[in-house]
């Protein structure tokens, strides 16, 4: 925690401190908020990877050809206010657990809904299953694939216009975070819905994968979930996104303290 202090940015996520505020047990959220506490000192926080995903996609619309991803702002100071302030009631744990699992219970069951009707397809053919993301990403990227598909979705949600698959080859090239939103989206697509079923490896749920978005604005990832970290670094890798994604030993194990 000093070493955070002296040599790091430090940014909270507002998806994780969602987390920690729905954490059922009074005495292991008081202490994880104290924590926060300790890290906003020399810490920001950024918004909702969902509302990151919505701010860029707003100012390209407004400025398409002067677009600076960099430059639009991500800092949530209102969480940075309420965190030591502890602006919220009671009734926000409860009301925030319960959102929490009927996001992940919705977003698990869209996928699962697919597979029938993939397992369909494959059935003439098994040995087109992807074994892996890798392989799914390569399905994904071909003219007309779901990465394509998956990122008008988005641009979709907020413009209320359909881009074409250029135009948005275009914004990913442009939009890293974005980018970043759409390969998250396939590992989910890989995950639940074309994975084979005998594979039971862990996999991130629906805020560790659209975690992804936060990449692009850090250069280490930290995090202490083991599915969570190998979905993310699958994702940094295909989508080309500069960030490690590191446990909290790794990341501690570079540091260099001052006696």
């Amino acid at each position: 925690m000093r070493a955070l202090e002296c040599g790091y940015d430090v940014i909270l996520t507002a998806d994780t401190i969602s987390e920690i505020i729905a954490t059922r047990k009074v005495s292991a959220r008081q202490a994880l908020l104290r924590r926060c506490d300790w890290l906003m000192q020399s810490a920001k926080c950024i918004w909702p990877s969902n509302e990151i995903v919505k701010l860029l996609i707003s100012r390209h619309l407004r400025e398409p050809v002067q677009f600076n991803w960099q430059a639009v702002e991500v800092r949530a100071r209102v969480y940075e206010h309420m965190l030591p302030r502890r602006a919220f009631s009671d009734t926000v744990h409860e009301k925030q657990r319960s959102q929490q699992f009927d996001l992940l219970h919705s977003f698990r069951k869209l996928w699962r809904q697919l597979r029938p009707e993939v397992d369909k397809i494959l059935l003439a053919d098994p040995t087109k299953r992807p074994t892996n993301y890798k392989e799914a990403v390569a399905i994904a990227q071909r003219d007309g694939g779901v990465l394509w598909g998956f990122g008008e979705w988005l641009y979709q949600w907020v413009s209320n216009t359909k881009p074409s698959q250029t135009e948005i080859e275009s914004f990913m090239r442009a939009c890293p975070p974005f980018r970043a939103a759409a390969y998250a989206l396939v590992m989910a697509w890989y995950n639940w819905s074309l994975r084979d079923q005998n594979d039971t490896t862990p996999v991130a749920g629906r805020n560790d994968l659209m975690m992804a978005v936060y990449m692009p604005y850090c250069e280490r990832f930290i995090s202490d979930d083991w599915a969570h970290r190998k979905d993310l670094r699958l994702i940094a890798e295909e989508a080309a996104l500069d960030c490690q994604v590191l446990s909290l030993d790794e990341f501690t194990s570079g540091l260099i303290l001052a006696v």
